[in-house]
């Protein structure tokens, strides 16, 4: 049965891969399982990270704890959530456009998402340039989105960690043509965690806020 999960992984990762031009490599986890893991091409900006887990029910191999200062300076733990939906979202206050309007559409559902359901959500916008996102930044940056998000930060070692538990990909770039010191190519996926951590959906930057509302209270009830 496991060689059938993972030769059937090793299909999905060539097919998927071939359709859309992301690399691909089949990688053990500490699991113990066989994972298939899509990464994008040079050329491609701003895409998921996806990956197909081999072991038998499927479970998505996404999550862990972090420790992370917000934009106020508090330590944040994942356990302090716990109890609560974790709606999760890695990006950058330099990004020039993804990241918007990712935030923006949150922004907008947890204004329609109603007290009951917003208080058992706790909304994470975890930085992936912990350089130039410093706590005075993401502390402004946030002023233009809703009140409840949390901007985290913490040192490069530690974002790398939390990207890792995540399956976040992000790597500067030097566009030609620009003022700016870099852009940072990252994952735009919107994570929905459990109140036990795990993951049991997903959005991404451009799901318009009534889809996020209505994902948001499949779950949340």
């Amino acid at each position: 049965m496991r060689r059938f999960v993972i030769i059937f992984s090793f299909i999905a990762a060539f097919i998927l891969g071939g359709l859309t031009g992301y690399k691909y490599y089949l990688e053990p986890h500490e699991s113990g399982e066989t994972i298939a893991v899509f990464q994008p091409n040079q050329h491609t900006q701003n895409v998921a990270l996806v990956r197909h887990t081999g072991n038998a029910s499927g479970t998505p191999l996404i999550g862990g704890g972090f420790a992370l200062r917000d934009q106020k300076g508090t330590l944040r733990r994942n356990t302090d959530f716990r109890g609560k939906y974790m709606l999760i979202y890695f990006g950058y206050s330099f990004c020039p456009d993804i990241c918007p309007q990712a935030l923006d559409h949150i922004t907008q559902a947890l204004n329609q998402l109603g007290e009951k359901r917003l208080n058992r959500i706790q909304p994470i916008f975890i930085t992936v340039d912990p350089e130039r996102d410093t706590q005075e930044q993401l502390d402004a940056y946030m002023e233009n989105y809703h009140k409840n998000i949390l901007a985290l930060r913490g040192s490069e070692a530690e974002i790398q960690s939390v990207k890792k538990a995540y399956r976040v990909y992000a790597a500067k770039v030097k566009p030609e043509d620009t003022q700016s010191d870099y852009l940072v190519d990252h994952t735009s996926i919107i994570y929905l965690m459990d109140p036990q951590g795990i993951l049991v959906g997903h959005f991404n930057h451009q799901t318009p806020a009534a889809e996020l509302v209505k994902g948001l209270k499949s779950h949340i009830h």
